[in-house]
């Protein structure tokens, strides 16, 4: 069973804060938690932010960096075919 973490706002001190519950049913039973900062009631729900990485059709900023150095690598070696070429054009000379 999913267990949902929702994030709210506090409309008294704005502060942002995510709450765990137990169950979806359970966070849509009950009234929004008070803020964990100033214990106001005067919560409401937000959409959170999504990021999607890895596997899901993303790169986490580490995989992107090790990726971009990969290239960077790459780009720097001189292939075989330069390599034979430049031979044979310093044998010529």
């Amino acid at each position: 069973m999913p267990m949902p973490i929702y994030e709210y706002q506090c409309a008294v001190c704005g502060r942002r804060f995510a709450h765990f519950w137990r169950s979806m049913q359970a966070a849509d039973q009950n009234p929004s938690p008070d803020c964990p900062q100033c214990q106001s009631p005067e919560t409401q729900r937000v959409l959170s932010q999504v990021a999607v990485l890895g596997s899901l059709g993303g790169m986490t900023p580490t995989e992107q960096r090790r990726q971009e150095a990969q290239q960077q690598r790459l780009a720097s070696i001189t292939s075989k075919e330069q390599i034979d070429k430049l031979r044979t054009t310093k044998k010529k000379d």
